[in-house]
């Protein structure tokens, strides 16, 4: 595809998003106006239909990801109650989803928030399939190719995940255990004159199964679109034969996220992030530096560390600009070495959909190194990964 098709179908993207965002968003308030508009000002507003009609939240999925190709799919996201007896807990929530790519990549799923006891106890969980076509940049490069040159690989993904966290007495301390399986079955586009000294082979099935402990921190204002506050995890994962995983090795995290208000309408958003594995692990289970704006897996180590900035300007009480950049680096004790530092870097816009609940909806446009992507943000920029 030439560069202007390409920048053709980038735009018509981008013009889908703004279409979803004003257009059909206005279409559903004028039927059902009595429930979707803030009375207090006149703006569409779906907390009343979220928390007291127990209504879905559709979520349209636009993927304009490099490593996958350009594609769409939707989100239904299901808020089962009203905001939790404690001050400032969240709803419990359900989601499915399901997209769909140009290069034959799809994924389909669901999951859970639970929130109980009065925000004591916090339970997430959640299911899926998927085929994953994408390239491989590999850990010590391949003989004979250039170190941005990656190697085509089909994957066939079952995954289950499932956490439990409990609030230590009565502070923002929760400790949990969590349990993560990945089963795959994989096959790379190598030629007989290729060499990949990080794979078992060209065809292969792999299975990581992993126990985890975590101790999180948690005091943001809100959990969908904080304003200030602190999010933050030291996480790490034991994957053994006996939890059922193919091979032996180990994962260490530790993520943060911050906010602060610098005026009234002004938010500043810090995050940081280092990952960590000890062992032989399968290609995809290595870390890498997970940023908008920068493929997938394209940047991939033993360890990886990261740090992004993120400033909100509401211009309005509904609207609001964000811009955000970032650095990161992938460090390896193999032929390829430590990567350059890589920056991205980027702009969005923001809409206030659910005011009860404070959740922010909107889209970002990242330039990384070598590509440039839109993404819908549902609620915070940042998760804890």
């Amino acid at each position: 595809m030439n560069r202007l098709k390409k920048s053709h179908l980038f735009f018509s993207r981008l013009l889908v998003c703004f279409v979803f965002l004003f257009v059909s968003a206005q279409s559903m308030a004028g039927a059902l106006s009595d429930v979707l508009i803030d009375p207090s000002d006149g703006y569409l507003d779906m907390s009343n239909w979220l928390l007291e009609k127990k209504g879905l939240l559709p979520v349209p999925i636009i993927i304009t990801e490099p490593a996958i190709g350009y594609g769409g799919g939707l989100a239904a996201v299901y808020f089962h109650d009203k905001l939790g007896a404690k001050k400032g807990a969240p709803p419990s929530i359900s989601a499915i989803a399901g997209a769909k790519t140009d290069n034959g990549t799809w994924f389909a799923g669901g999951g859970h928030m639970g929130i109980w006891a009065q925000d004591n106890i916090r339970y997430t969980g959640g299911a899926g399939v998927g085929l994953l076509k994408m390239d491989y940049y590999g850990l010590s490069g391949f003989n004979g190719r250039g170190k941005t040159q990656g190697v085509h690989f089909e994957t066939k993904a079952l995954f289950l995940t499932q956490e439990l966290q409990i609030r230590l007495w009565d502070s923002n301390f929760f400790a949990g255990v969590g349990y993560t399986l990945v089963d795959t079955k994989n096959l790379f586009k190598l030629s007989s004159e290729m060499s990949a000294p990080d794979l078992p082979g060209r065809e292969f099935d792999s299975r990581s199964a992993a126990l985890s402990l975590m101790l999180n921190y948690d005091s943001r204002d809100n959990m969908f679109t904080p304003s200030k506050g602190i999010a933050a995890e030291i996480k790490c994962m034991s994957f053994n034969e006996i939890w059922g995983s193919d091979q032996d090795f180990m994962k260490y995290s530790a993520l943060f996220t911050g906010y602060t208000k610098l005026r009234k309408n002004l938010v500043l958003g810090l995050r940081g992030a280092a990952k960590i594995l000890d062992g032989d692990a399968p290609f995809y289970a290595y870390p890498y530096i997970d940023m908008r704006g920068i493929k997938a897996m394209q940047y991939q180590g033993d360890q990886t560390l990261l740090g992004e900035a993120e400033l909100r300007w509401a211009f309005t009480p509904r609207w609001a600009l964000v811009g955000f950049g970032g650095a990161g680096k992938a460090y390896n004790d193999g032929a390829k070495g430590n990567t350059d530092i890589i920056y991205s870097k980027g702009i969005g816009i923001r809409y206030l959909i659910a005011s009860k609940l404070g959740l922010q909806t909107g889209i970002d446009i990242a330039k990384g190194p070598d590509d440039t992507t839109i993404t819908i943000q549902f609620g915070s920029s940042w998760a804890l990964k």
